[in-house]
């Protein structure tokens, strides 16, 4: 009885070690965002949006990550209206991006398998804004379609600033999988030529709020190096050592 009981002692032990501090995250991020709309009377919208964010950081504390970050991202958008029966026009805009800087994460654990965090991303910003402008139009005279397609790139630079939310839950030995659904943010960038008559010096600036929350999906796997196994919270097998128990005390 007396080994009966201890092996169940053993057993109930086992669980996931999340992340602890002095070990290393090591974390990748994926996000997504796409919507599309039809007012039915011949305008079409739509946009679809991802990115990629890898990072590495050191754990301080149970609570504190700092380290560094970056990835690349894109943003699409499409517009496509019918302003007369024999015309079609179409507007698109796609802004390709990479970013580098540090991030800040403050973790709240709720138990072994799952925590609680914020980061907070702070980045140099590079891009290019890349738009087409496409209109076809049916010439009754020629008896054909005539289509112009204009061409347009425009680069830019500058700092970002982000807040995520984030639901982690550990399923093995330290890594963990990430949930969030948005966040929020402020940018401002500076473009190499101008965009209207009145900018001065070759570039225009401009700063904007972004919110995002409920309307993008993010998706991470992380895993925290040299994590220790807490009391309680051990990793299959550790504490399944050989037990000396007395004959005697085999059967109270």
């Amino acid at each position: 009885m007396k080994k009966l009981i201890l092996a169940l002692l053993a057993v109930s032990s086992i669980g996931v070690a999340s992340a602890q501090k002095n070990s290393v995250l090591v974390y990748g991020t994926l996000g997504l965002s796409h919507d599309k709309s039809d007012n039915g009377g011949g305008t079409e919208m739509r946009h679809f949006d991802w990115n990629v964010t890898p990072g590495v950081g050191y754990q301080f504390t149970n609570n504190i990550t700092l380290g560094v970050q970056g990835g690349i991202m894109s943003h699409f958008e499409e517009n496509r209206m019918s302003p007369a029966a024999n015309t079609w026009n179409r507007n698109a805009m796609e802004t390709r991006e990479w970013q580098a800087g540090a991030f800040f994460r403050y973790t709240k654990p709720v138990n072994n398998w799952l925590s609680l965090f914020t980061q907070v991303d702070l980045s140099y910003v590079s891009g290019q804004d890349v738009s087409e402008a496409e209109t076809r139009a049916v010439d009754f005279a020629a008896n054909k379609v005539v289509e112009t397609i204009i061409y347009g790139y425009d680069y830019y630079n500058g700092f970002q600033a982000t807040i995520t939310p984030m639901v982690q839950v550990f399923v093995h030995d330290g890594m963990a999988l990430n949930f969030g659904f948005g966040g929020l943010g402020y940018r401002t960038i500076s473009y190499d030529t101008p965009k209207s008559p009145t900018a001065l010096n070759g570039t225009i600036d401009q700063s904007s709020f972004m919110f995002t929350w409920g309307n993008q999906f993010n998706f991470g796997i992380s895993k925290n190096f040299n994590c220790k196994t807490k009391t309680g919270n051990v990793k299959p097998g550790d504490d399944l050592r050989p037990m000396k128990v007395e004959a005697d005390d085999d059967d109270e």
